[in-house]
């Protein structure tokens, strides 16, 4: 090998690792998104969502508060650049849900992949860290009865290089389960001189800070969010 064609392979070399090395760097630009439900972000550290996590909506009930909820949170984080992409193995999201809570539907990328009998969520576990770690894609929602905290730990890995933010509808279940997520937030609904009231209680935060009490939110049939004190809130 000459000396000219040594020189450029090594130069070819070292823009490689570069690119290598600048598409490994964290995101390092994000925020806080506020939520816009008053009560909420009040109980959230810092006010809202923070860009580039994993937060686990856990539900006692069969979760759709706990989904409306999460698209509400998603829609601040898509005032930047980028898509809702949602993992939908059961076929259960509708996505004309979205607009309600502030989405077009022009931002939303579905994903359906194959069930996964064998394993239970193999190729949603893998629609779920392939999206999560595309810098194209801001948010992606999925729901997860079984994920490991292997599993989120790999999210979480993936989110602090791509910017995206996790939002996982889970059973209060996986309160039983340690996870390395950044939020944990325990969705209870229940009926209130017959309104639907929610209150979401911060299980466990990764900034290590105490939060005490609970948001509580009322939620019409039409999917709007009130608050107790009867402002509306969404």
């Amino acid at each position: 090998m000459t000396a000219v064609a040594a020189a450029a392979r090594l130069q070819a070399i070292q823009q490689l690792r570069g690119q290598l090395r600048a598409a490994a760097a964290p995101v390092m630009a994000r925020g806080v998104f506020p939520t816009g439900l008053a009560s909420l972000d009040a109980l959230l550290p810092g006010g809202g969502i923070a860009a580039g996590s994993v937060v686990e909506w856990l539900s006692r009930g069969p979760g759709q508060s706990a989904t409306s909820l999460a698209l509400r949170s998603s829609a601040g984080l898509l005032s930047q650049p980028g898509c809702l992409a949602v993992i939908d193995e059961a076929r259960g999201f509708f996505p004309a849900m979205a607009p309600l809570h502030g989405i077009p539907l022009s931002r939303i990328l579905l994903v359906q992949p194959p069930p996964d009998t064998r394993s239970g969520s193999g190729q949603a576990l893998w629609a779920l860290e392939q999206t999560a770690r595309s810098r194209g894609v801001k948010v992606v929602l999925a729901w997860m009865n079984r994920c490991t905290s292997a599993v989120v730990r790999r999210l979480q890995l993936a989110v602090e290089h791509s910017g995206a933010t996790v939002m996982l509808i889970r059973p209060a279940a996986a309160l039983q389960q340690p996870s390395f997520a950044d939020l944990r937030l325990l969705v209870e609904p229940s009926v209130v001189a017959r309104q639907r009231l929610l209150n979401i209680r911060l299980m466990r935060s990764r900034q290590g800070l105490l939060c005490e009490g609970c948001a509580q939110l009322y939620q019409e049939p039409s999917e709007r969010f009130v608050s107790v004190a009867g402002d509306v809130a969404s």
